[in-house]
């Protein structure tokens, strides 16, 4: 492979601040604000132009399973406020908490019929449907109320290191290449950008049959007559599958979900899947961008013409940025794997809970997946967490345990830890657990009762 000399140059520092946080999906807004009204000086740095990540410009708009099988909540803190603040706009939809954890058959049918991701293990969980466009804002309204300085349209490409410890972060924009001096830097980019240029281990192995080993570019389709489009497929199902099967034939896809929405009745969203070789190799990313066009128009065609209720839609919208589901993954001070999937004990240094649906019986079994504050810190590196799905897991782990909600609480226990790491004057590795615990369970994240020598 051919190589040039860059030419040595000084970088501008465009600010410092106690903690940097690299990415504004649903990790990188828990980081940031937690940190900040926590008590630290927080900057975010954002690729694109709106913060959410995959809850918006992914368009993957379902907030799922934050209730354990018995109907508990499990994950709230910043992802509930998330979601009470879409309430007030009348931009989500969910399940009342008097349903969560029942198992009436009716009412399992009812939700399961809205969308799926309501229905686990033939009970009704608390998942949410929400609006991309108004969480654009509310999270806008989140990061300025806390005092979060944000860089959009920045890419953070580099951590500024000396030694094993990082300093900051360095990243480029129609401004230039820039430096942010940081105390802690918190890498909630998803896919774990800054780990191989800080030196820090990770892995990236993904069986090609699991979930996380695709891409996505999802679409939506609005216009439809949805009442006929459901009579269609309830009364006539050997007409819609032979249906499917051509659409399938010709390259297409074959369903949708719907939206859920209030005055969102006409709109259709089509989620999918595309195996690639790498979810960071930007020619596998650019092969999806066409190859996913190509396949939206085949479907919308299909449809437009054979699908009763289709005749008079339209392509809406097509999420402005690839649906990632797994890349690289740290390698920490404690990784998660598929026999902690099966341990019922809490850690010692448990950071959240995640309800554990999507297995069959071994859900059923096991409810609740303790997370350790250890899976979001780096062995060979200080001052730098991770706050996204590249949280240190084995690949069964990360197939269950990566969504938004995790995403979210992962962030928020890396901004608390990061400010009050700082109030104390040690590195986040070393912050009083104790104190970290309590901050959370202030903030509104359910922590189970640890006891002296657990995990």
């Amino acid at each position: 492979m051919k190589t040039i000399k860059e030419a040595t140059r000084d970088t501008r520092v465009a600010c410092e601040a106690d903690v940097v946080v690299v990415g504004g999906g649903p990790g990188g807004i828990g980081a940031a604000v937690s940190a900040a009204r926590n008590g630290a000086s927080t900057v975010l740095i954002e690729r694109y132009g709106v913060l959410g990540g995959m809850g918006t410009g992914g368009l993957v708009t379902i907030i799922p399973n934050m209730s354990d099988i018995n109907g508990k909540q499990q994950i709230a803190g910043i992802c509930e406020e998330w979601i009470e603040r879409l309430r007030v706009r009348d931009a989500v939809a969910a399940p009342k908490k008097e349903e969560w954890g029942v198992t009436d058959k009716e009412l399992v049918k009812y939700y399961f019929n809205r969308i799926f991701f309501y229905i686990r293990q033939d009970r009704v969980c608390y998942s949410a449907v929400i609006d991309a466009e108004i969480s654009k804002c509310v999270l806008n309204d989140m990061v300025q109320e806390a005092g979060v300085k944000t860089y959009l349209h920045s890419w953070g490409t580099e951590p500024i290191m000396e030694g094993n410890e990082c300093r900051g972060v360095i990243f480029e924009s129609k401004s230039g290449r820039q430096a942010v001096l940081g105390k802690v830097v918190i890498d909630a980019t998803g896919d774990g950008d800054l780990l191989p240029y800080a030196g820090i281990e990770f892995e990236d192995n993904i069986p090609a049959n699991f979930r996380i080993a695709n891409l996505a570019l999802c679409f939506w389709i609005a216009g439809v007559d949805l009442r006929r489009a459901e009579d269609f497929k309830n009364n006539q199902p050997d007409a819609f599958a032979a249906m499917q099967r051509e659409c399938l034939k010709l390259g297409g896809f074959p369903g949708y979900l719907k939206s859920c929405l209030n005055n969102q009745e006409s709109v259709v969203w089509i989620h999918n899947r595309y195996p690639n070789k790498s979810q960071v190799d930007v020619e596998e990313l650019t092969r999806i961008e066409f190859e996913g066009r190509k396949k939206m128009l085949k479907t919308y065609d299909f449809w437009k013409k054979n699908f009763p209720g289709f005749e008079k839609s339209f392509i809406v919208l097509t999420a402005p940025q690839l649906g990632t589901r797994s890349s690289r993954r740290l390698i920490g001070e404690y990784k998660l794997t598929k026999a902690d999937m099966a341990n019922n004990e809490p850690f010692e240094d448990t950071i959240a809970i995640f309800p554990d649906l999507d297995r069959g019986q071994e859900s059923v079994d096991h409810p609740n997946m303790f997370i350790p504050f250890r899976c979001l810190q780096p062995r060979n590196v200080d001052n730098l967490l991770v706050a996204c799905r590249a949280f240190s897991s084995d690949e069964h782990v990360q197939e269950f345990f990566n969504l938004i909600p995790h995403c979210i609480a992962f962030g928020e226990a890396a901004g608390t830890a990061s400010a009050l790491a700082l109030q104390a004057g040690v590195s986040p590795k070393k912050v009083n657990f104790a104190d970290l615990r309590a901050r959370l369970i202030k903030q509104g994240v359910p922590l189970p009762d640890v006891r002296a020598g657990v995990r």
